[in-house]
C-alpha cells in the first residue's frame, strides 16, 4: 500500500473534481483507473487534527487531539492506548515505511513516526523545519526505498507539504499558471442562487485576490497567488505520477493499494483568509482517490459523505486486515471497540451511513448536510449558518434570523457532540486569539 497525503490540497482545485484548470494530469488518469469520491470531507482541521483522524480512524472528540503544535514545545500527545495505521499494519507483518517530517513540528508528535520500521525525515535536521520540504526532497527519499527496499506487503506513507505556503516549487511551475487580473475570459464564471457571481475554487467575483501578494511573516518573505498555489497543484501532481509510474515499472502497481487525500484546504482569500482556519468547505472538503485492482470498479465517481475517519477501516478491509494491537486491555478496547468511520466499500455499493458530517477545529465544531451548515465556535459562541447549496461560497451568514433549519442543526450539532462524549469532559479546550497558531492568522 502506498498512501499519499498532499497537504493543504483543496478538492475543488482538481480537474478530476470539476476544476476549469487541468492542475492534475496525473491524479485524474489515477482516478480513471480506480475510484473518486465526490463528497469527501476532514474530520479535523487543521495539520495535527486531520493527520490523527486519519491515522486513528477517530475524529478529534475521540481520539482527543485537537493541536497543531508547529511552535509549541512539549505539548499534549495522542494516548498512547490508541493503536495508529502503521502500528496495526505492522502489527500484520507489514513492511512500514514513512517520508514525512510532521515529527519536526516544534511538539515532537510521537504518533506520527510510530509502527514505522524506516522513518526518513526529508528535512535531515532535528529543527521544528517543515512547511520549506518540496515534493522534490520527498521523492529523493521515496523512490529510491520504493526501488531497493520495498518488499510486499508493505506500507507506504508519503506526506507532501505542496501546495502548502510557502509556495517554494521549481521555476517552471511558478510560471505555470498565469491569469490576467482584471479579466475573466480565463476563468469559470458562475451565477449563486443567492444572487452573486463566483468562480468555483476562487470565490465571488470582487472578492478574489487576484494579484500577487507579498507578505511577512517572522522575518519570511511569502508570495502568494491563485497561480502559484496552482502551480504547487501541478508539481504536486507531477510527484505522485512519478511514485505510480515506478511502482508499474517495479511490477508493484498491481498488487498495490494507491490512496491520495490531504489534510485539509485552504481559504485562498476567501472569507478574508489566506490559510487553513475556519470551517468553511474551502478547508474542510478535500480529495480522496482510491486505485485498487479487483476490489473498487475502476473509473466510479462515489457520491455520499465520507470522512478522515473513515480511511483507516477502508485500508484495513481493503488489506484484508483485521487483528488490531490491543496496548492495554480495556483501554484499548474502549478506544478501539469500534471506529467512528465506516469501510468505504460500503458507499461505493451504494450505502449511505451519513446524512451529516461533523467537522471539527481547536475551537470550532461544524455539521453540514446537503442544503445547510452550522458553525459553533467554542471559545466565543459565535455562529454561522449557510445555506450552502444556494450560496456555495458561503458569503451570506444566516445566523440569528430564527430560522428552523438553523435550530435543528444547532440541535443535531450538540446531540453529536454528546453522544460521542457518553458523559465524558468535552476534550476540547478553546484557545484565545493569542495562543493560536500563527499559520492561521498570517498565511
Amino acid at each position: 500500500m502506498v498512501f499519499i497525503v498532499l497537504d493543504t490540497l483543496r478538492a475543488d482545485h482538481l480537474s478530476c473534481y470539476g476544476y476549469f484548470r487541468k492542475t492534475d494530469p496525473r491524479i485524474r488518469d489515477i482516478a480513471a483507473e480506480g475510484v473518486r469520491f465526490s463528497d469527501f470531507f476532514a474530520s479535523g482541521i487543521a495539520t495535527g487534527p486531520g493527520f490523527t483522524s486519519i491515522v486513528t480512524g477517530l475524529p478529534p472528540i475521540r481520539n482527543g487531539y485537537y493541536i497543531t503544535p508547529w511552535n509549541k514545545p512539549n505539548t499534549e500527545q495522542l494516548d498512547d492506548n490508541i493503536p495508529t495505521m502503521a502500528e496495526i499494519f505492522q502489527h500484520n507483518g507489514y513492511q512500514t515505511a514513512a517520508v514525512d517530517n510532521l515529527v519536526n513540528f516544534r511538539s515532537h508528535m510521537k504518533h506520527f513516526v510510530r509502527g514505522y520500521e524506516y522513518y526518513m525525515n526529508a528535512t535531515g535536521s532535528p529543527y521544528w523545519v517543515h512547511h520549506h520540504v518540496t515534493a522534490e526532497k520527498i521523492n529523493a527519499m521515496a523512490l529510491p526505498w520504493l526501488a531497493d527496499r520495498a518488499e510486499p506487503p508493505f506500507f507506504l506513507f508519503l506526506h507532501y507539504w505542496d501546495p502548502h505556503m510557502p509556495y517554494n516549487q521549481p521555476a517552471e511551475y511558478r510560471r505555470f499558471w498565469r491569469h490576467e487580473s482584471g479579466s475573466t475570459n480565463d476563468l469559470q464564471v458562475r451565477r449563486a442562487d443567492a444572487g452573486y457571481d463566483y468562480v468555483p475554487g476562487w470565490g465571488r467575483l470582487g472578492d478574489i485576490e487576484e494579484d500577487e501578494k507579498v507578505i511577512e511573516v517572522e522575518g519570511e518573505t511569502f508570495r502568494r497567488s491563485m497561480d502559484l498555489y496552482d502551480g504547487e497543484v501541478s508539481y504536486a501532481d507531477d510527484a505522485v505520477g512519478r511514485v505510480y509510474d515506478l511502482l508499474k515499472k517495479k511490477d508493484l502497481l498491481e498488487e498495490t493499494i494507491l490512496v491520495i487525500t490531504a489534510d485539509h484546504g485552504e481559504q485562498l482569500g476567501q472569507h478574508g483568509l489566506w490559510g487553513h482556519d475556519g470551517l468553511h468547505d474551502a478547508v474542510i472538503r478535500i480529495p480522496l482517490v482510491i486505485r485498487v485492482p479487483g476490489q473498487l470498479p475502476a473509473g466510479k465517481v462515489i457520491e455520499g459523505f465520507a470522512q478522515h475517519a473513515d480511511l483507516l477501516p477502508t485500508v484495513m478491509e481493503l488489506a484484508g486486515i483485521e487483528d488490531i494491537p490491543d496496548f492495554d486491555g480495556e483501554a484499548a478496547v474502549k478506544s478501539m471497540g469500534e471506529f467512528e468511520g465506516k469501510p468505504l466499500s460500503r458507499l461505493a455499493a451504494g450505502e449511505t451511513f451519513r446524512e451529516k458530517i461533523f467537522v471539527e477545529s481547536n475551537n470550532s465544531r461544524a455539521v453540514r448536510d446537503r442544503q445547510w451548515k452550522f458553525i459553533y465556535r467554542m471559545d466565543t459562541q459565535q455562529t454561522e449558518f449557510y445555506h450552502v447549496t444556494a450560496d456555495p461560497m458561503e458569503c451570506e451568514n444566516l445566523a440569528g434570523q430564527g430560522l428552523d433549519e438553523e435550530r435543528q442543526m444547532k440541535e443535531a450539532l450538540f446531540s453529536w457532540v454528546d453522544l460521542s462524549l457518553k458523559g465524558e469532559t468535552d476534550p476540547m479546550r478553546p484557545q484565545t486569539p493569542d495562543h493560536q497558531e500563527r499559520e492561521y492568522r498570517d498565511l
